[in-house]
């Protein structure tokens, strides 16, 4: 690890020259150490087991005849996969891969000894945190946005018409706006999971605590509904979700406050965990 470490951090970048070009260039270093000592490895494959569930479902609804009943209804598929994508993608898919993801960038290294080198090396620890949280946006991006475009394509695939849907009519427009969704879902629950990651030593925890209060959301009042990603999230999806008649009904925020509103609150939680990262210290303990 700490020849590997060496890598992370080039001699040019420890110059007295432009800062931003020199906390780039570390930022970089330290991004594609992530990658090959992380997201391409064998650690990845439950990553893969776990974008490919709505995959399969929807592969599987494609090859079974009778799984469709008007192969001519596209409203059939627009209201399966829409149901598919919110109740499960989002809400179960994207979200435990957040919590593998983000609830171990931190906690990882703890476990392997190896956060030690990160501390020695000539790198910003904010910076070392920003570094890991964008790896691992654009690991859970690329992976959970491209089994998005997967299952899109397989809920239409058993379906007549398709062609005048996505070229005369919304299919690109609702295929952009559910890779929106995802991209900030990756976003938003990593910043969380990140942020807890500082608080708690285990991911479990306080994952099974954030798991139980999106899936009770229905349930709450207006209020209590504004803090959560999924009630966001949800706002920005082209096809409403029924939450059963049980459901209280709360205004959705409009995209103009739904996506800045991500984005802010990420940001503050990875501010937030800069900050604990600047002071945190190194205690090797056994578990």
């Amino acid at each position: 690890m700490s020849e590997t470490l060496r890598e992370t951090v080039p001699a040019q970048t420890i110059s007295h020259g432009n800062p931003w070009g020199q906390w780039r260039n570390q930022a970089l270093a330290v991004m594609r150490l992530e990658m090959r000592k992380s997201f391409l490895s064998k650690r990845v494959f439950l990553l893969l087991v776990l974008a490919l569930m709505p995959v399969f479902l929807l592969g599987m609804r494609a090859i079974i005849p009778v799984a469709v009943d008007d192969p001519a209804n596209l409203a059939e598929a627009t209201k399966v996969f829409s149901a598919i994508y919110q109740a499960f993608t989002v809400r179960v898919i994207v979200f435990l891969g957040c919590v593998w993801i983000f609830g171990n960038l931190i906690r990882r290294e703890v476990l392997d000894r190896s956060l030690h080198y990160y501390f020695l090396s000539p790198v910003r620890r904010e910076l070392l945190v920003v570094a890991k949280y964008l790896t691992g946006v654009l690991v859970a991006i690329v992976l959970f946005g491209s089994a998005t475009l997967i299952s899109y394509l397989l809920a239409y695939a058993p379906h007549t018409g398709v062609g005048n849907f996505f070229f005369r009519g919304p299919g690109f427009a609702h295929l952009g706006s559910y890779l929106l969704v995802t991209s900030l879902a990756c976003m938003g629950y990593g910043a969380v999971f990140l942020a807890l990651g500082f608080f708690f030593k285990s991911p479990a925890i306080p994952a099974l605590a954030v798991f139980g209060w999106e899936r009770i959301l229905f349930l709450l009042p207006p209020l209590l509904k504004k803090v959560s990603v999924s009630h966001y999230l949800q706002s920005l999806c082209p096809v409403p979700f029924d939450e059963g008649p049980l459901a209280i009904l709360a205004d959705a925020p409009s995209p103009w406050i739904s996506i800045p509103g991500l984005l802010i609150v990420s940001a503050a939680l990875l501010a937030l965990s800069a900050w604990k990262i600047r002071k945190m210290e190194i205690s090797y303990e056994e578990d």
